[in-house]
């Protein structure tokens, strides 16, 4: 089994063993002393002697999504003693895996790599210089869903899920269509859409507010709905959830 097969498979253990059906709480006190936690540890170990090159293009985001996610979960002791949102941003920005010959914090991948090398919200500077050597791995074409992939471990983070390159669009696809079933909500006869937080941090990533709506829209479910959200011709107003950075604990 390759790296990152091994990382994946430990990954799918670690949500069976220890989050809810949905991925979307975990049972902390259990996973911190777990044998599945060490073996996550021990996979993202194996992949310092890991040619990122080697993996096949297509399977790049998916690899680079699990390594993000199993990261949080094996330093999730730290983030369960965090206090504020300044101290979970701090775990995120301090550099903690190395793949490879490189070390990234987890903010290299999500915003260096997976999100093209922006900006993370509140932030001025892109993660990666120009001329990072890092940047080499990045995923040749950007896809906003990757927003509903990326685990954080706190209660407004989208569940936990593990991806495979070969089923990537229809997972990721799964994943954006769950996240806003649970999270967005339409008011006053399609005027005003309820929305997470992500998308006013990440506006740019969806196109803008237009860009935004026709997103979400794009996947509700219920027709009536979208017809209400349709008849306002644009004249929608978004309104933004706060994020609740606390653990999603059991």
């Amino acid at each position: 089994m390759t790296p990152e097969a091994q990382l994946a498979d430990a990954l799918q253990t670690a949500r069976d063993t220890h989050f809810d059906a949905g991925g979307a709480a975990c049972d902390y006190a259990a996973l911190v002393a777990s044998r599945e936690r060490g073996q996550l540890a021990a996979c993202l170990f194996e992949l310092e002697g890991f040619d990122v090159r080697r993996a096949h293009i297509p399977a790049q985001m998916a690899f680079w999504i699990n390594v993000f996610n199993a990261g949080v979960l094996r330093d999730a002791p730290e983030l369960e003693v965090a206090s504020s949102a300044r101290q979970v941003q701090g775990i995120f920005e301090r550099p903690r895996l190395r793949i490879g010959t490189h070390p990234y914090s987890l903010d290299d991948i999500e915003h260096g790599l997976l999100r093209g090398n922006v900006p993370k919200q509140g932030r001025l500077r892109a993660p990666m210089g120009r001329d990072d050597p890092r940047l080499e791995y990045m995923p040749i074409l950007f896809d906003e869903r990757m927003h509903f992939a990326v685990h954080s471990a706190c209660r407004s983070s989208p569940p936990l899920r593990v991806f495979d390159g070969g089923k990537l669009d229809s997972q990721l696809e799964e994943a954006a269509a769950d996240y806003l079933r649970r999270t967005v909500s339409v008011e006053r006869q399609g005027a005003v859409i309820v929305l997470p937080r992500l998308f006013r941090w990440f506006a740019a990533d969806f196109g803008g507010e237009s860009g935004i709506v026709e997103f979400v829209v794009a996947r509700i479910d219920d027709e009536a709905l979208v017809e209400m959200v349709d008849r306002r011709q644009g004249r929608v107003k978004l309104k933004y959830n706060d994020f609740d950075w606390r653990l999603n604990s059991k």
